[in-house]
């Protein structure tokens, strides 16, 4: 599965209709195509399922009845079925069973869309348990994306990951489901509960709608609605921040505490019309689903995308291991239909489980406003609500729109170098600074990177003269009261743009830290996480919710460099562009934890389109 969002891929169209691919393609390709080239995206390793270019009449017949006696299954399995007899009145022919599962799904959209899940076959009298729907009358499946319980009942928090804890899976509507779990362990979780993990055939009956050939691209119908499933959001909530040492150093993004961040996962049922006919919710996007055949699957999609590797449906992953997790991977089970007894009653509806309790961090008193440095270390404190305007680009939505950025800020006088809200930065920079440190207060056993107190610089290189504008504070949109952060390289550039600005160069952000004096900290020589927003605990509070611990950009008064810039090290990481070709974005300052946060320090890893929790940014401009 890819880790960034994919691009979504233009959809092939024939006489204005989507393209289906039929059960045949699906049951063929899908397997004897693994392992060539052709069959497999080079980059992701996830197979692709292309449109149905299967012939049509007589010679479509021929193919299927011949298909018919030798035919491997999703899941890797093969099946021979006995050559074409006469019908038998005692038997239902393949035919005969794809016709009726589409008349059972027509008959059964109206039900589904008023939630009455197909729980019980009157005929055959096979019913389901509760929670689950009867697919064609052959096996029952969770209507919901499953979550774990605890063996005593105790809901598991599905924003930490399982474990070694034999839990059990659990299903009902309204729960959050389980994220960052293995095949394997979906696969015990489903067997404590009585239950097993969903072949990938069966999985595609429930989805596409039929054991041969798929009735639908979507679980509701053949063309894909807008918004129906929860699925590709716009925004990613990768924030992958340093590949660190320390466990404050990185928020990988292969943790299950992503999901709490908006346009991630949403409680199961909560798309209403992502359902199928038999009443089975969720089976394209929220989670990809784990499916066991002769190799394990991923399907369906996730919320973030439902195009990249195959359409709704049809979406598969196929180059994970049975070990593997991250924040996308969740599953539902199945299980064999119970023979009821002649004269019971019919099945009533599954009673819905209700939502599992989710433990919420009381929220802390108000974080006193800092205005000298003994208030600093107590003031970026976890935050109960969001902190950011609603409905723009924010720490809890990295999806949502931008803001806007306001008027552009006039001079204050006509002789002066720099409009109001900038400052001059002015003097030589030296090329080459050396800073020796004297002591190191990393955590002992781990190699040296936080430097505690630097002997004064010595310039070893040639000397820049410079003159330029640099926004005083990072940049915080009108309404909002923190530096705006989930911002990209190219949307920083954009929105400095727009104000008659530009994104700062390296060296033009450096020497407004270090100052002439190539000072190791925008304050001097030692480190000081009180006079700067760094050096701050762990991005999670100990119930796993994230934790926000930007302060205002004007708050700390001693977290200024010689030239009056404000927060440059520390608060948020600060985009800045990079020249001499390669890569252009590059990060600068660090952050609020223990980091990179001093003026020669940088990150280069991150990519243009890269956005987390602690990108921001300031910009520069030509002095007059």
């Amino acid at each position: 599965m890819a880790e960034q969002r994919g691009a979504q891929r233009a959809e092939p169209r024939t006489n204005g209709k989507r393209r289906t691919l039929s059960r045949a393609a699906l049951s063929l390709g899908l397997l004897s195509s693994i392992g060539s080239l052709g069959g497999c995206d080079a980059l992701s390793g996830a197979f692709k399922l292309g449109p149905d270019d299967s012939p049509s009449g007589p010679q479509a017949a021929a193919a299927d009845e011949s298909a018919g006696q030798q035919e491997l299954l999703p899941d890797g399995t093969q099946r021979t079925s006995p050559p074409k007899q006469a019908a038998d009145p005692e038997a239902t022919t393949d035919r005969e069973a794809d016709e009726t599962a589409e008349a059972n799904a027509e008959t059964r959209l109206a039900s589904a869309e008023a939630d009455e899940p197909v729980t019980a076959d009157v005929k055959s009298g096979k019913r389901c348990p509760p929670g689950m729907a009867l697919i064609q009358g052959r096996f029952c499946i969770d209507r919901w994306e499953a979550s774990l319980e605890t063996a005593s009942g105790e809901a598991h928090s599905p924003y930490q990951s399982v474990g070694a804890e034999k839990l059990k899976a659990t299903t009902g509507k309204g729960n959050v489901p389980q994220g960052y779990i293995s095949m394997n362990e979906a696969g015990a979780a489903c067997q404590r509960s009585g239950k097993r993990l969903c072949s990938t055939a069966e999985w595609l009956d429930a989805c596409a709608g039929s054991s041969k050939r798929p009735l639908r691209s979507y679980p509701y119908g053949n063309e894909e609605q807008a918004d129906a499933c929860n699925a590709d959001q716009p925004g990613s909530p990768t924030m992958v921040l340093h590949h660190g040492r320390h466990k404050t150093d990185s928020y990988w993004m292969n943790d299950p505490r992503i999901n709490q961040l908006g346009g991630t996962v949403a409680p199961t049922g909560s798309f209403d019309q992502c359902v199928s006919p038999e009443g089975v919710y969720d089976l394209v996007g929220n989670l990809l689903e784990w499916t066991q055949g002769d190799r394990p699957l991923l399907m369906g999609g996730y919320y973030l995308d439902s195009h990249e590797n195959g359409d709704g449906c049809r979406y598969v992953t196929m180059r994970h291991g049975a070990d593997y997790h991250d924040y996308s991977t969740g599953f539902r089970c199945c299980a064999a239909p119970t023979a009821a007894e002649a004269d019971a009653a019919p099945a009533e509806p599954a009673a819905e489980k209700p939502p599992a309790p989710v433990a919420v961090e009381p929220a802390p008193p108000p974080a006193p406003v800092a205005s000298a440095p003994e208030a600093v270390a107590a003031a970026p404190q976890a935050q109960e609500g969001p902190r950011d305007p609603a409905g723009k680009r924010s720490f809890e939505h990295p999806g949502a729109p931008l803001p806007d950025v306001g008027q552009r800020a006039g001079y204050s006088t006509a002789e002066d170098a720099c409009p109001a809200d900038m400052v001059l930065v002015e003097g030589e920079r030296c090329t080459l600074p050396i800073q020796e440190c004297k002591y190191w207060v990393d955590d002992p056993g781990m190699p040296n990177r936080s430097c505690g107190e630097f002997e004064p610089s010595v310039c070893k290189g040639a000397k820049q003269a410079m003159r330029y504008c640099i926004d005083r504070y990072e940049f915080t949109p009108p309404g909002y009261t923190y530096p705006i952060v989930n911002v990209s390289w190219g949307e920083a550039q954009l929105m400095c743009g727009k104000l008659g600005k530009r994104l700062c160069y390296e060296a033009e952000w450096e020497f407004a830290c270090e100052g002439p004096e190539a000072l190791p900290y925008p304050y001097g020589y030692k480190r000081n996480g009180e006079a700067c927003n760094h050096d701050r605990p762990d991005l999670f509070t100990s119930r796993g919710k994230l934790n926000d611990q930007r302060v205002p950009g004007d708050s700390l008064n001693e977290c200024k460099s010689p030239f009056g810039v404000y927060n440059i090290i520390g608060n948020v990481d600060e985009w800045t562009t990079r020249g001499g070709g390669g890569r252009r974005s590059v990060l600068r300052g660090g952050w609020w934890l223990k980091g990179r946060n001093r003026c020669r320090a940088a990150t280069g890893s991150h990519g243009e389109n890269y956005a987390g929790a602690q990108t921001g940014f300031r910009c520069c401009q030509a002095a007059r």
